[in-house]
């Protein structure tokens, strides 16, 4: 991705008005934003400079037409919608009819956390996900990681795990630290053993974080906060330095993903909340992020993007994750893929 041009961005709108929030008006400027990128996604410092220009509310409505005007990213959430709709009326039908139990393609979700949010423990949306991965008629595995492990190491634990129980029809699904971890993983594979990555088929990254933490990196700016952050660390069983290992800046993760010759398509899930949806006790780093982008989850909206891939807005939801607003989307996300995978190949 490149920076914008000045001619790209003398079509960006001049607004005097930028702090008013009334509908109408976020409307009618929002379309203007979304004029100014017909055929890609906003980047990361692109977020930024315009939220701090048009503030958060502006930003998050104009990204929300992208991800739905965007080729092919808005053919991939049309069908999304469909299956989500399908799922809230209960009209949903697995796609897998027919399907034997050894054929039947894999969610294989790799415990983790998101060290942003408050109060969660290691591993504790595994069995959520794997019970939504049941619903549409997924078998479903757990990647068992250690919370006192390094990213490398959890890197090198999960590949491990991976060349040990194989499965030809897999789809990985990553949380928070989780997403780093396997993004370390699939550059190392397709660069050494690319025949590894050859089960898995989607990648389907839930708030994580790619490419480090803008907000972890907030954190550690003064004195004050890196004691605290490095007590929060040990209190959570983490390595000293995972902070600094999850910073946006480390040098292993602050470059956009080499995935050149990625085998399976990735999907990311993000969620856009107004400051009224954040829960009560995530509102502190909610305001401290949202300066960086249109919100907590995706402040790093840039660094959760993979490509080749696709984005998903879950709406309200933010970097926590919560489970009554990701449930049905992370599961049309699910049917809309093995929606595209109804004929097998034959087994040899």
């Amino acid at each position: 991705m490149t920076e914008m041009s000045e001619r790209e961005m003398a079509r960006l709108p001049n607004f005097s008005e930028a702090g008013d929030l009334n509908h109408a008006n976020l409307v009618h400027k929002s379309t203007m934003i979304v004029d100014a990128f017909p055929d890609r996604i906003p980047h990361a410092r692109e977020l930024e400079d315009m939220t701090r220009a048009f503030g958060p509310d502006l930003v998050s409505m104009s990204l929300l037409k992208i991800l739905t005007s965007v080729v092919p990213n808005k053919y991939f959430i049309e069908r999304v919608d469909r299956f989500y709709r399908d799922l809230r009326l209960k009209k949903f039908q697995s796609v897998q009819t027919g399907v034997t139990q050894d054929e039947r393609a894999e969610l294989c979700v790799i415990e983790s956390v998101d060290p942003l949010t408050p109060g969660v423990t290691w591993g504790s949306h595994v069995e959520t996900w794997r019970s939504w991965g049941r619903r549409i008629g997924l078998t479903t595995e757990v990647i068992q990681t250690k919370q006192s492990n390094s990213l490398l190491a959890n890197a090198e634990l999960i590949r491990r795990e991976l060349m040990e129980h194989p499965h030809e029809r897999r789809i990985i699904a990553t949380v928070g630290q989780g997403g780093a971890e396997f993004r370390l993983l699939v550059e190392q594979l397709l660069k050494t053993a690319p025949h590894e990555l050859s089960g898995i088929q989607m990648w389907l990254n839930v708030s994580g974080l790619v490419r480090g933490g803008s907000g972890i990196s907030l954190a550690q700016k003064s004195w004050w906060n890196r004691q605290m952050t490095a007590l929060f660390s040990r209190l959570r069983g983490w390595p000293f330095s995972m902070p600094q290992q999850l910073q946006h800046t480390n040098p292993r993760l602050r470059n956009e993903p080499e995935l050149h010759g990625l085998p399976f398509v990735c999907v990311s899930m993000v969620g856009f909340p107004t400051a009224v949806q954040v829960p009560l006790g995530l509102k502190g780093s909610f305001l401290n992020m949202v300066a960086l982008g249109p919100n907590d989850g995706l402040c790093f909206f840039h660094e959760s993007v993979l490509r080749p891939g696709y984005v998903v807005a879950v709406p309200g939801m933010s970097h926590a994750a919560e489970a009554e607003r990701l449930g049905l989307w992370f599961q049309a996300v699910l049917a809309t893929y093995l929606d595209d995978k109804k004929s097998y190949p034959t087994k040899v």
